[in-house]
């Protein structure tokens, strides 16, 4: 195992509390962490992902009593996430991520909050825009170029692609937190092979981030935003611009 090193406090509390739940599951860190990331991203569906939660926590984080269970320390440490994100604004799980999972493995850096911060400064006006542009990031990592443009553009639109699913999901939950809209998809961009596509917004169903199924092999949102919204326009009745942020979290 590499040296642990964190830019964040938060970082190693969190740790801390992944590897309570690893002993009390007898999981590694690392499944730990990835299951982590799949019972917040469903705790953020609205209820549309419960298969899948509920299959995560059955594999040992239900096992003891109640409040001192794996899945009570992933409850603590989806808080701990949530507080460290509104303190820092920054991108808290990829710093786990990169610091005490992975260790940089397969050259697997991302780019630093502070150069991303310099690049959306260089980039990116800093009066807000009338329109909803688009953002893309095809390898992703956690997000963060992402969530350094939309602290000077909240309302744009962004895209985040990444051929590990753990990144996607990070970046999906980085999304979701932040109030952004747009989409975090499982995909390889240079083959286009398409695994899995979350959509990320607020008022889906309740929920930030919902899973749109995946239409042959690529992705393209143009052609599944499309028919959503002509649908939404003909068959649902009309709906505030904006509901509160949901509430859900692993319980």
């Amino acid at each position: 195992m590499g040296k642990e090193f964190f830019t964040l406090d938060a970082s190693k509390q969190l740790v801390e509390l992944f590897d309570q739940a690893a002993r009390k599951t007898g999981h590694g860190r690392g499944r730990v962490f990835s299951d982590f990331l799949t019972v917040s991203r469903c705790a953020l569906a609205g209820g549309t992902m419960e298969e899948e939660y509920f299959e995560t926590i059955s594999k040992g984080y239900t096992d003891g009593d109640p409040g001192e269970r794996g899945i009570d320390t992933l409850k603590t440490a989806f808080h701990l996430l949530i507080g460290a994100m509104d303190d820092t604004s920054q991108d808290v799980l990829g710093d786990v991520f990169q610091g005490a999972i992975t260790y940089g493995e397969n050259g697997q850096f991302f780019t630093p909050d502070s150069v991303c911060t310099v690049m959306a400064e260089l980039t990116i006006p800093n009066e807000r825009t009338e329109d909803r542009r688009t953002v893309n990031d095809p390898a992703c990592g956690s997000g963060r170029q992402l969530l350094a443009v939309a602290k000077k553009q909240p309302h744009w639109e962004f895209t985040g692609q990444d051929v590990d699913h753990r990144c996607v999901q990070m970046t999906a939950i980085n999304m979701g937190l932040n109030g952004l809209r747009g989409w975090a998809v499982w995909q390889n961009t240079l083959t286009l092979e398409c695994t899995r596509v979350y959509k990320i917004g607020l008022g889906l169903h309740g929920g930030v981030i919902r899973e749109i199924p995946v239409q042959g092999s690529s992705f393209d949102y143009r052609s599944i935003q499309k028919p959503e919204t002509d649908n939404a326009k003909r068959s649902e009745p009309e709906r505030p611009a904006e509901q509160p942020r949901d509430s859900s979290e692993p319980s």
